[in-house]
């Protein structure tokens, strides 16, 4: 009975956001985050899939993400041409370390990338060609790229496969943030003053969201309380650590266009509070006397 509810919930969010994107499209509604609730369908998408069909399909949307994530870095960091065995080798850590998520090999996916994938590299990088000089700045962005897009994001497939709603907790808490972030974009406080705002609006959300999906996920009170208020935090960690590297980059907030910097803005906010919060409920689910 409560697998057949969740399902339908799982369908019903799905079908809300493609209904909403369908009503702007055939109505040619435009609105300026129309990118965001993309991403937003995206995942309702991976959830549907792994609830309705199979988690092997849902794991495989989720690299397609990954892959676009990671290809729209590459067009916008400074690159040499002769790096591109590297850059193969970075699209082909993909599906590396999503088989071993589909298959629950958790000891190889957790080092998929920070071993085999961080040394295979830079002999990738060193086979392109004779120009030594922007090797080791070569090696260190494609490094950062799979580390961020890739590894990062990848812990959302194995938070799915330990529980669909666990997945859907962390989407829903991290969009409750970015959601207040964009709604006190324009406001003229100092940054540090502006984020510790954000962070003392959204906690309080995110802790009773956290403890009003726990019937969902199975979560006990306290560590539904804890991660309410920890989500907050990494999420304002990642947003400002992108936010750097978008500037870097040289990507205007007010020109965000595919390709340019809107994949990876959209995931920003995801990239520590996935891995963190994976292993926090994975440690924590693991010991049958805390959950």
């Amino acid at each position: 009975m409560f697998s057949d509810i969740s399902k339908v919930l799982v369908i019903l969010i799905f079908l809300a956001l493609s209904l909403f994107l369908l009503f702007t499209k055939i109505f040619k509604i435009r609105f300026p985050y129309k990118s965001y609730i993309n991403y937003l369908w995206t995942f309702s998408l991976i959830f549907a899939a792994s609830e309705v069909i199979s988690f092997g399909i849902a794991i495989w949307i989720l690299a397609v993400l990954c892959f676009m994530a990671l290809r729209e870095y590459f067009t916008l960091v400074d690159i040499r041409l002769q790096d591109r065995w590297g850059i193969m080798g970075a699209y082909l850590s993909i599906p590396f370390m999503i088989i071993f998520i589909q298959f629950d090999y958790y000891g190889m996916f957790i080092i998929s990338i920070p071993v085999y994938a961080f040394l295979v590299i830079p002999f990738l990088v060193t086979l392109g060609g004779k120009e030594i000089k922007g090797t080791l700045l070569s090696i260190g962005i494609i490094d950062l790229g799979l580390f961020l897009l890739i590894y990062c994001i990848g812990h959302i497939g194995y938070l799915l496969l330990f529980s669909t709603w666990w997945a859907i907790m962390l989407i829903l808490n991290v969009a409750i943030c970015d959601l207040i972030a964009i709604l006190m974009r324009k406001r003229k406080n100092h940054r540090w003053s502006n984020v510790l705002t954000q962070y003392f609006v959204s906690a309080p959300i995110t802790v009773i969201l956290t403890l009003a999906l726990s019937y969902w996920t199975g979560i006990p009170w306290f560590h539904s309380i804890f991660l309410g208020i920890l989500i907050p935090v990494l999420v304002a960690i990642g947003r400002h650590t992108i936010r750097y590297i978008e500037k870097d980059l040289g990507i205007s907030r007010d020109q965000l266009l595919p390709g340019k910097g809107q994949v990876i803005d959209n995931l920003r906010s995801l990239l520590y509070a996935a891995p963190v919060i994976f292993h926090y409920l994975r440690f924590f689910s693991m010991r049958s006397d805390a959950f």
